[in-house]
């Protein structure tokens, strides 16, 4: 239950914002009591990072976790709008109650937040050729090879990556992922380090929009699973609301509903329906592959 006497600025922020219509009850003739509980579902405003596909999609306001928030919270009959903002910006709007949850988020990394069951779970990996036969069993087996990785990771991804980004010479960060993938493919970088599943998104993409060729998928992938998986979960301002997303979740995920929908995004980054059209298309494929 959200806390009314809590006298923090950000908590009246929000409690002035968003107003459960309360149960009323007579009794002793003329006695209102209130619900614990809110008798009123909710629009609410989540944050969200710019495009991450298949598991956000900005141009078309989908991607897989955004189907996994929508469908949770409308167990309880809530619906969400998303705000799509960079990273900081999200915790800061967060902490000024200018959104009601963020997408995304390790556990413990914003404070004075609810936070949910783990809705997705990331594989990253360093991602090279086959052909070049490299043996990379740790992060320190990145010295010396020419490795690009999204923005941040330096920052995100620990502090032995942290230190082998800093005496790696041949260490690059690239804003757009799809850059990272066309490079590896063109042979323009050793490495690179991203999720599996954002780069079997791009090497489509990347293919679709003819920066790589039929020549060029016949190239296997090789993922180096050098990383933990890394949980995620969504975090909210009110206690309520997160319980209310842990029970949609859970539902979602014993009907198979959420089975469905990464089956939906399987489908999305597969290359099926270009070997149907193409049947010379030789379909790339990565070395130690798990679902999504």
């Amino acid at each position: 239950m959200f806390n009314i006497a809590h006298k923090s600025a950000r908590a009246a922020i929000w409690h002035n914002r968003y107003r459960y219509h309360y149960c009323q009850y007579k009794w002793a003739g003329l006695l209102t009591l209130c619900c614990v509980q809110p008798c009123q579902a909710l629009e609410l405003k989540i944050g969200a990072s710019q495009s991450i596909p298949p598991y956000v999609i900005q141009e078309t306001n989908s991607g897989l976790e955004l189907e996994l928030l929508f469908n949770t919270l409308a167990v309880k009959g809530h619906t969400a709008s998303i705000h799509y903002l960079p990273l900081a910006r999200t915790f800061h709007e967060l902490k000024e109650a200018k959104l009601d949850g963020v997408i995304n988020i390790q556990e413990g990394m914003v404070k004075n937040v609810f936070y949910s069951d783990v809705a997705i779970t990331y594989q990253n990996c360093a991602i090279s050729l086959m052909s070049n036969q490299y043996n990379i069993n740790s992060i320190a087996d990145l010295n010396h090879k020419h490795v690009v990785t999204f923005q941040r990771a330096s920052s995100l991804l620990g502090d032995e990556f942290a230190q082998m980004a800093k005496s790696n010479k041949g260490y690059q960060e690239q804003a757009q992922q799809i850059q990272q993938v066309y490079m590896l493919m063109k042979h323009r970088a050793d490495v690179i380090v991203m999720n599996k599943y954002i780069f079997e998104y791009y090497l489509k993409q990347a293919f679709i929009e003819g920066k790589l060729t039929p020549q060029d998928l016949t190239q296997q992938t090789v993922c180096h699973p050098i990383f933990s998986p890394t949980e995620y979960r969504f975090a909210f301002l009110n206690a309520q609301i997160r319980d209310d997303f842990n029970i949609g979740l859970k539902q979602i995920t014993d009907n198979g509903t959420l089975w469905a929908l990464k089956e939906k995004y399987r489908r999305l980054i597969s290359f099926d329906n270009h070997t149907e059209t193409s049947p010379d298309l030789i379909v790339p494929k990565m070395i130690k592959h798990d679902p999504l």
